[in-house]
């Protein structure tokens, strides 16, 4: 946990460096593994220098929703919702 919050950090730091801002509010953190591995995980949430950031089951990046599977079920779920929305329009 330390690491992946150093790594974090290192990033933000960085991205300050080029004039740009991690927004650790909206920060969003997966664990992937198999159901046995993501099991075996006690770790809820990361404290970041500014905030506390919770492990999502789904995280959306660049409009794709992927879960801690790698399944993409939810992904494939809302695209089905909108193409059945953009259908009978």
């Amino acid at each position: 946990m330390d690491r992946l919050a150093a790594c974090i950090e290192r990033i933000r730091d960085w991205m300050a460096d080029n004039h740009l801002k991690l927004n650790e509010e909206k920060t969003q953190i997966v664990w992937l593994g198999t159901r046995q591995q993501l099991n075996k995980v006690t770790a809820r949430a990361l404290t970041l220098l500014n905030a506390t950031v919770e492990f999502s089951t789904t995280v959306k990046d660049i409009g794709v929703a992927m879960d801690s599977q790698l399944t993409m079920a939810d992904h494939i779920a809302a695209l089905s919702r909108s193409c059945f929305f953009h259908i009978p329009q």
